[in-house]
């Protein structure tokens, strides 16, 4: 969607706004993680200042075409887009400092064991989320190198809009994503018990708002959905 920004300084504005509306999301993220450790707290805040911002991208489209008066909402899609991209790089950078080690297998859910001299597969479930992660934040990166006017000049408008169509996969590999998480993960698993790891890991507040995400979305897609088949069908008697 062209936005018909006419000055630098209008875009800066813009991107002010919403880079401090995404510093809110993150420390709102670093506030629900308080009995996290510190360094899992960090990587946490980032992640739920990333699904906030692809949340709002995904859902102000279609609930603007159910409740009009939203729509002026559609065009700040645009810089959402674009933090929520740079938000989520941040929390790629310190899941793979501080978790993963800037190792692949580890970031895979393999573990080294120095009893067998090789890598184990611990954590299949963790490893196929961070693929997910990392796929949805690829797609985040390339649709955030094609937010501009000049890029829809060049693509065409048509192609440009169906590029864009992908922020709703992002959308949902990123709830699945976080769904693990926050429901999964961190709960009592036998091979954490015989290695005498942590299994009591603290509560995940925010666990069921990850849900309504989800749902608030899927409602929204299916009444915009219904709407326009409703209006079409009415045009057409």
């Amino acid at each position: 969607m062209l936005l018909g920004i006419r000055t630098t300084r209008e875009l800066l504005l813009r991107h002010l706004l919403v880079a401090g509306l995404s510093g809110l999301a993150v420390y709102g993220g670093w506030q629900a993680n308080a009995a996290w450790d510190p360094e899992m707290r960090w990587w946490k805040s980032y992640g739920v200042g990333a699904a906030v911002l692809i949340w709002f991208v995904a859902l102000v489209g279609p609930a603007a075409r159910l409740w009009p008066a939203l729509t002026p909402l559609v065009p700040w899609r645009r810089e959402a887009g674009i933090w929520f991209a740079l938000v989520s790089v941040v929390h790629f950078a310190l899941v793979w400092d501080g978790w993963a080690r800037w190792d692949v297998r580890e970031l895979l859910g393999f573990q080294y064991v120095p009893e067998v001299d090789a890598y184990l597969r611990f954590e299949p479930g963790f490893g196929l989320a961070n693929v997910m992660g990392l796929t949805a934040l690829l797609l985040a990166l390339v649709l955030a190198a094609t937010s501009s006017d000049r890029a829809v000049s060049l693509l065409g408008i048509s192609a440009w809009k169906w590029l864009h169509s992908f922020s709703y996969v992002i959308f949902y590999i990123l709830t699945l994503h976080a769904l693990y998480f926050a429901f999964i993960h961190y709960t009592p698993a036998p091979y954490r018990i015989l290695m005498g790891m942590p299994t009591d890991y603290p509560e995940n507040i925010l666990r069921f708002g990850y849900v309504v995400m989800l749902l608030s979305v899927l409602g929204a897609q299916a009444g915009a959905f219904v709407k326009t088949v409703h209006e079409r069908r009415t045009v057409g008697r």
